[in-house]
């Protein structure tokens, strides 16, 4: 051990003199900078991701493992290729003698073979799976079988064979199938790792930086400070960081991020991610303000659906052919202002509000339903015919500020829905410039609308919404223009982007780039994309967006708590998996609800079921309420979203569990008077949820275990310094034992246990079947 020891020592010994003169002066980078997930074979990384504006890479070197490929300053690519090394490593972009970090993960992928078999016939059958984007792929054959080599990373990857067009409907009892959360089942390959890696955990917080441990030996470590690498000294199992004393004044955010990257011969480590405020760890929640936005509680509201504070602007289509839950309900801005000088935000612990789009929309009646046959408006805000102009159904331009300033008067963020992918046809963009909108039919003279994954790029979302051609350069010039707009005209704090999937790179690289170029302030930008993890998290990186909505822990959420199957096992995997693919410390959303989708409550009650076509029953028939314990389950979500790394997002109306099928039905008028006592319950749950959320630096900061998901339990493990948070979720009454006390509490849907202190510090809470018991280390120097 001691000779270990010693060479590590060396090392960093060696780093530390190597760093010295170059850590004098901050990163010119800003944001944290995204890894690059390298290749197996050829990477190439985009500078102008991490490097904007008019600074040029000097030079850029690259650690142990990385073969670096020839590069100049004029070139706009880096190239490199991953050799015998660690899973973890880094590469350096040096401006003017300033280190710029960035770190480098190999990738864990590889080939499996998927075969077909059954005799093909004369059939055609394809695969379609999260390693195609659930695109319809056409499988090989050697002549006698038919097969599909899948190149998957580390984790469990579901797909389906189609055959003749037709999805194969699996009945459960197949081997190596799982829940699609939605009453069907899809095949599973398994690609998961023969052996772990070591855990890293928060050790102490010292007078100049802090101390983190691991449970096993480290090949590599890497530390970086605001997006410098500082050294890290080891003692035993425990290493040693200090902060350097650095100037960063002229930085957009008060609050500084240290990161811990680490791995071992079985791949990549957990992450720790240390907030820092003047050169000390920051240990309370109050320190941090909504420019932080690990500490973000989003709430989602439809504007048209919220509230009607101003009934002069409250003006539905005059068309009797559309249905009126389709029509305009008159919510509005006015009644956005409202509920924040009502103080309903903050008492719910929200801070930070996402608007529905509010540009204008055409006044007239579009699309069909066929039965009953409707039309329907574009209460939505969805169709814009306008990029910047405020929907007078909505308010005005001034009201926009208010509410802006108000919330941020309540120290709330406010961030906008903003539609790019298409506009309505009745928009003077496609007027003047047909030509900038993709082609409605392909060449096989099919429509081109709804081709989701197929045609992603192109697609058409229906006959009257053409898809802006983003292949042209004066498509992305505008469109990006016209978001810039909303940044620089009003004090925005982020954006939600629509269809982000169906919008080419280029676009959100020219757009982040536009927005730091020309804003002073942290804009945060979260995506909408189905799809694979790949493919939502090609979008997330330094040069585009900061998060995307995770729609995969969406759906194994659905399926552990609505569908209530007795089984935490694949929740606990798409958790653990995610965290691999977006990081420990990620800022993706997890989300109580969408607006495309039947109400998670209405599929807990059995009032939506999960083998029917739920934006059918959403036009046809009005849902009901047949079974109030869909409350508990709604409350374990939101238990668990709130529990989670990453971003907790309440679509509005499931703070007290608003019912509905599919789109327009799960769009319904929100209440905030007269709950049932059932509704009122859960938005109190809620409500005491998001508090415990955002005054827990483990549940914003921790590192997160799961500690079982066998015999009807799941139990999470959040830790950060000396405060650690154990969440519980179990389907039946159990019996439990609290730290070392003998008290014994019953835990079920019936029960609610009022918050307590014991002499070792504990609170607990159940409620809802969570159960979530909060620790006070009494020793602040124990691991």
């Amino acid at each position: 051990m001691k000779k270990i020891v010693f060479l590590i020592t060396v090392v960093f010994l060696v780093s530390c003199k190597e760093d010295k003169a170059s850590l004098e002066s901050a990163s010119i980078i800003q944001v944290p900078t995204s890894p690059v997930y390298a290749n197996n074979g050829k990477t190439e990384v985009l500078i102008a991701d991490y490097i904007a504006g008019d600074q040029i890479a000097d030079s850029i070197t690259v650690d142990k493992g990385i073969k670096a490929l020839p590069w100049s300053r004029t070139d706009s690519v880096f190239s490199f290729e991953m050799m015998d090394g660690p899973a973890v490593s880094l590469m350096t972009l040096w401006t003017d003698g300033i280190r710029n970090d960035v770190p480098v993960f190999k990738s864990s992928s590889k080939v499996i073979r998927i075969n077909y078999d059954k005799p093909a016939v004369d059939s055609k059958v394809q695969i379609k799976g999260e390693f195609t984007n659930w695109a319809p792929t056409d499988l090989q054959t050697d002549g006698a079988n038919l097969y599909y080599d899948a190149t998957v990373p580390s984790g469990k990857f579901q797909y389906l064979f189609i055959v003749d067009g037709e999805e194969e409907k699996l009945n459960g009892t197949e081997p190596f199938i799982v829940s699609n959360g939605m009453g069907g089942f899809n095949r599973v390959i398994d690609n998961s790792r023969k052996a772990f890696p070591a855990e890293l955990s928060y050790g102490a917080i010292t007078d100049n930086g802090f101390t983190f441990t691991t449970t096993g030996k480290l090949e590599n470590v890497v530390v970086f400070y605001e997006n410098q690498k500082i050294p890290a000294t080891l003692e035993g199992i425990t290493y040693h960081v200090t902060l350097p004393e650095k100037d960063f004044s002229d930085r957009i955010s008060k609050t500084q991020l240290v990161r811990v990257f680490a791995s071992d011969t079985n791949g990549r480590t957990n992450d720790l991610l240390v907030p820092v405020q003047n050169g000390k760890v920051v240990r309370d929640p109050s320190q941090l303000d909504r420019s932080d936005f690990h500490t973000q509680v989003l709430y989602f509201m439809m504007i048209d659906r919220f509230l009607d504070a101003d009934p002069s602007n409250t003006k539905p289509v005059a068309d009797p052919e559309i249905l009126p839950k389709a029509n305009y309900m008159g919510g509005d801005l006015a009644g956005v202002l409202k509920k924040i000088n009502d103080g309903y935000f903050e008492d719910m612990g929200i801070n930070t509000i996402w608007l529905s789009p509010i540009t204008q929309n055409p006044e007239t009646a579009y699309g069909l339903w066929p039965e009953p046959k409707t039309k329907f408006s574009g209460y939505h805000g969805y169709w814009p015919i306008s990029n910047t102009a405020v929907d007078y159904r909505f308010g005005r331009e001034q009201l926009m500020k208010e509410i802006i300033a108000a919330a941020h008067d309540r120290g709330m963020n406010v961030i906008l829905d903003y539609v790019a992918n298409h506009v309505h046809e009745e928009h003077p963009l496609y007027k003047e410039h047909p030509e900038w909108a993709t082609n409605l039919y392909l060449p096989d003279s099919t429509l081109n609308t709804e081709r989701w994954d197929d045609h992603r790029l192109t697609t058409w979302f229906d006959t009257f919404m053409p898809t802006l051609d983003f292949s042209q350069p004066e498509v992305v010039e505008k469109m990006t223009d016209s978001a810039l707009y909303w940044v620089t005209n009003y004090d925005l704090d982020g954006f939600r982007h629509d269809a982000t999937k169906h919008v080419p790179e280029a676009y959100w690289r020219t757009l982040t780039k536009k927005i730091r170029n020309n804003t002073d302030r942290p804009i945060y930008q979260i995506g909408e994309t189905y799809g694979s993890y790949d493919l939502i998290r090609s979008y997330v990186s330094t040069g585009m967006l900061d998060a995307q909505f995770d729609f995969n822990m969406y759906d194994a959420a659905v399926s552990a708590f609505a569908k209530a199957d007795n089984s935490y096992s694949n929740l606990a995997e798409t958790l653990n998996k995610g965290l691999e693919y977006y990081g420990h410390h990620h800022l993706m959303g997890n989300i109580s609800g969408n607006q495309d989708r039947a109400r998670f409550i209405s599929y807990a009650s059995g009032d939506v079921r999960f083998d029917e076509d739920a934006k059918l029953a959403g036009w046809t028939r009005e849902t009901q309420m047949s079974d109030s314990t869909a409350y508990d389950r709604l409350g374990m979500l939101q238990a668990f979203n709130m529990t989670i790394p990453g971003v907790p997002v309440i679509y509005y109306g499931d703070e007290y569990g608003s019912i509905g099928a599919g789109d327009p039905d799960n769009r319904k008028m929100m209440k905030f008077d007269n709950l049932t006592r059932r509704e009122s319950q859960l938005r109190e749950l809620v409500q005491e949820l998001a508090q415990l959320r955002r005054n827990s630096m483990s549940l914003l900061y921790g590192t997160t275990q799961v500690i079982t998901d066998a015999n009807g339990m799941l139990v999470l493990r959040r830790a950060y310094f000396d405060e650690e948070t154990y969440v519980y979720f179990n389907e039946t009454p159990i019996m439990m034992n609290v730290a070392d006390k003998n008290k014994r509490f019953r835990g079920s849907e019936t029960t609610l246990i009022n918050a307590l202190e014991t002499d070792s510090q504990i609170q607990v809470k159940a409620r809802n079947f969570a159960i979530i018991q909060a620790k006070r280390k009494t020793d602040k120097n124990s691991n």
